[in-house]
């Protein structure tokens, strides 16, 4: 299907007027802020988990020392898809169309390329409580959520949580409980790991009530002088408001990019062609990218999916 004259009329003719097009410009991209960017130079990217050595055992006067293995988990595999759309005008169109609203027409690509790029990334919270089409390593098998209750370590077994249950809204409760499931979180090996929390991520239905939580040092929706113990100088969160969340009421806390095992991976950048038809003289334009998004690792995510 070509774009035709008979399609944009107004476009050809010359007589005073205004045509709205693209009035409005997409907001910078947000996944950036949260998910790490890695270049890829495979048609996919493997990942599997290993744990080092356990906890030191008593060794009573003559006894030989006991020995210890590093212990390798599961091993899965994310595939880069391709991810494209094209633009066909007619000759006549290209030379007719006299508001120059056909030529922008290719940077329309650049636009709908982003927000596709934005939906990929942030299904990974969006699927994060199902694990339907992205999952994270658990135990010896491939294929747990990234927020469950029941996260098991490669090494001894132990099982924790790093998603609120009940779930609760967003409120000083709910965030004391998720810094407290935060620092308590231990690695693979059964040791206690120093996991910063810096990202509040909420719909942005819920960004005044983020602010809120955030910016008042004193408790908020109490008459009582006590400190709000999820003041941003003692929390250390900073909220990020994402249309993209599917979950207006859901909400979750993130290490830092690069700490939370969120990755977007970049095969191929996000790139432009144009070729001629030789038969119609008929322009097209393309706009297309490769890439995947996934997660390895819970740790350093957690959510009140309420």
């Amino acid at each position: 299907m070509a774009t035709f004259t008979g399609l944009l009329p107004e476009l050809l003719e010359a007589r005073e007027k205004e045509i709205f097009f693209k009035n409005f410009e997409m907001r910078p991209l947000l996944y950036p802020e949260l998910v790490e960017v890695r270049k890829s130079n495979k048609a996919y990217e493997d990942r599997m988990r290993v744990a080092g050595l356990g906890r030191m055992a008593h060794k009573a006067e003559g006894t030989p020392v006991a020995f210890d293995d590093p212990v390798q988990g599961a091993r899965t595999r994310v595939v880069h898809q391709t991810y494209a759309l094209g633009f066909r005008v007619t000759m006549e169109m290209m030379e007719d169309e006299l508001f120059n609203i056909i030529q922008r027409m290719p940077a329309d690509l650049g636009e709908s390329a982003r927000d596709h790029q934005e939906r990929l990334v942030w299904d990974l919270i969006n699927d994060g409580p199902t694990g339907a089409r992205h999952t994270v390593l658990d135990d010896q098998v491939a294929g747990a959520a990234l927020f469950a209750a029941n996260h098991t370590s490669l090494k001894g077994g132990n099982v924790q949580s790093n998603l609120l249950a009940p779930a609760v809204a967003l409120s000083v409760t709910g965030l004391e409980s998720i810094m407290t499931m935060a620092s308590t979180t231990f690695n693979e090996e059964g040791r206690y790991t120093q996991l910063q929390q810096a990202i509040l991520l909420v719909h942005p239905d819920n960004q005044h009530r983020a602010y809120e939580l955030l910016e008042t040092e004193f408790r908020p929706d109490s008459a009582d002088n006590n400190r709000n113990t999820v003041y941003k100088s003692r929390s250390g969160l900073r909220p990020l408001e994402v249309p993209y969340l599917t979950n207006t009421d859901g909400w979750s806390v993130h290490a830092p990019r690069g700490q939370n095992s969120l990755k977007y991976n970049d095969r191929h950048g996000l790139d432009f062609k144009k070729a001629d038809d030789s038969d119609t003289f008929d322009q097209k334009y393309y706009a297309f990218y490769r890439g995947s998004a996934q997660v390895d690792e819970w740790r350093g995510n957690w959510m009140s999916n309420f």
